[in-house]
């Protein structure tokens, strides 16, 4: 094989490139166009330091670079040569197409079919917060100062721990400031044994599904209810049994069922999205039927902090004596969406199998934002922030109840709203709730329509979120959202 001739190649000390990007640009474009054919011999780089006038390392650098990028092969003894393109190109589609085939092969399992066709939350046209999107915390008046304040506290006592892995059950000071406050504010009771710390309610409602259930086990689920708990039940395998929702709560059959439900999942101390709070009959009644079937009760106090009428109803955990209920609570509602705790109380003797699942899972969740937390309620700022959002939820619940019913008399009617960071409006019975929630997303107006968490079909409804907006937003949103609805009704 002849060795091939540079004399085309010009190298010019002028460019701004240096010379050696410029001899790797013409050697490629020259091997590109055929001007040097494959196998072709390159000169060797004392010949060419000689023909280019420029030094020996410049030379061997640009041939590295084409001899990584594929232009150019080095043989041992012999020297530098021009690859065969072709053949590459060959061999990169057969690989393709090997690819390809295999990928005809895989398969994603059953569970995750299952799943990826279950939404966790309704859908909406933007990820930015437009009013009423339901379940927003106010963070803009989150005391960004005293959360700065606890997390140089934590770090400050606890530097050198907080840099390693923490249990998989949480930090231990989490745990005994949690089981304090849960005690005081919603009459759990519990050790901080039996406090499992986890990436938010999702996580917590996973782990149990994961634990708990076999495939094809009937868990009885609030219809309607939450989308996130239907899609990590689902997830594990259960078979889902609807269970209607009346003013008193979850309503329960009074004939033993056939197959006794494995898990009861519900939210006792304001249903989501309806609103209700289960009446302490129902409540006992609930937990007589749990201990007579073998059943464990899922008790999500999402959002029990904040209520506006009376005194919060303690814990449905708090009135089982024989450990039948799992009761799982979070952060992101009370304080900010990205973090990304909550926690689960488990009875004592159910603890290990969670324990182990969350280690299977993803470990232990951030220790400095565990301790951050820890300190944010031993300090005493995770009660005022409580406190202060209370109060400025029920002015802004206040300001929409207003509104509403200054302005949307006649499309929606509202119950009392006794607590919590939504509202749910009942749209006239020949209304398609879904078209009208669509047609208000259009105009920027988030309210997800009732079908939308149902399992079974349900009257018309709108799922209205006022807490992350100011009186005047309110105002506004309404204003358009009446508008709105009277462009529906007339066509």
């Amino acid at each position: 094989m002849p060795i091939a001739t540079l004399n085309l190649v010009r190298l010019d000390r002028r460019q701004r490139d240096s010379l050696q990007s410029q001899l790797c640009r013409q050697l490629r474009q020259m091997i590109i166009s055929g001007q040097l054919p494959a196998g072709i011999r390159l000169p060797s780089t004392r010949d060419l330091v000689t023909q280019l006038g420029v030094s020996r390392n410049t030379i061997v650098y640009a041939f590295d670079q084409l001899v990584a990028e594929g232009y150019l092969q080095g043989r041992v003894g012999s020297g530098i040569y021009v690859t065969d393109l072709d053949l590459i190109k060959t061999e990169r589609t057969l690989e393709t197409a090997s690819n390809v085939s295999l990928k005809t092969k895989l398969r994603i399992s059953r569970r995750a079919k299952v799943s990826s066709q279950v939404r966790i939350s309704p859908e909406y046209e933007t990820p930015k917060i437009r009013p009423f999107r339901p379940c927003q915390p106010a963070v803009e008046h989150f005391p960004i100062r005293a959360w700065n304040r606890a997390r140089s506290y934590a770090l400050k006592i606890g530097s050198r721990e907080l840099f390693l892995e923490t249990e998989a059950s949480g930090l231990p000071r989490l745990r005994r400031a949690l089981a304090t406050y849960l005690l005081d504010a919603r009459g759990v009771r519990c050790d901080a044994d039996q406090i499992i710390i986890t990436a938010g309610t999702q996580q917590a409602l996973s782990l149990i599904g994961s634990v708990f259930i076999d495939r094809g086990d009937p868990v009885w689920i609030e219809d309607p209810g939450y989308l996130g708990a239907r899609a990590a039940l689902l997830q594990a395998g259960a078979r889902l049994i609807p269970i209607p929702v009346d003013e008193e709560g979850l309503t329960l059959r009074t004939s033993r069922p056939r197959k006794p439900p494995r898990l009861i999942y519900t939210t006792p101390s304001r249903q989501f999205p309806l609103g209700t709070t289960m009446t302490l009959s129902r409540r006992l009644a609930l937990l007589e039927f749990a201990r007579a079937n073998g059943a464990l009760v899922i008790e999500d106090d999402y959002d029990s902090e904040f209520r506006y009428l009376g005194r919060p109803m303690p814990s449905l955990q708090g009135l089982a004596f024989d450990d039948c209920v799992i009761y799982v609570g979070s952060f992101s509602k009370v304080m900010f969406a990205s973090l990304r705790l909550g926690y689960v109380v488990v009875p004592q003797h159910l603890v290990e199998a969670l324990v182990k699942a969350k280690e299977i899972h993803d470990g232990s969740a951030p220790a400095i934002d565990q301790a951050t937390v820890a300190m944010f309620i031993e300090k005493g700022f995770f009660s005022i922030h409580i406190r202060r959002m209370r109060k400025l939820y029920k002015e802004r619940r206040d300001a929409f109840l207003y509104e509403a019913k200054k302005q949307l008399s006649g499309f929606l009617t509202f119950p009392t709203i006794e607590g919590g960071m939504e509202a749910m409006g009942r749209l006239p019975s020949d209304y398609d709730d879904a078209a009208v929630s669509k047609r208000l997303g259009a105009a920027g107006i988030d309210c997800p329509p009732l079908s939308a968490y149902s399992l079974r079909a349900q009257p018309p409804g709108l799922v209205f979120g006022f807490t992350a907006f100011s009186p005047s937003q309110i105002r506004s949103a309404i204003e358009e959202s009446s508008r709105c609805l009277a462009a529906h009704c007339r066509e």
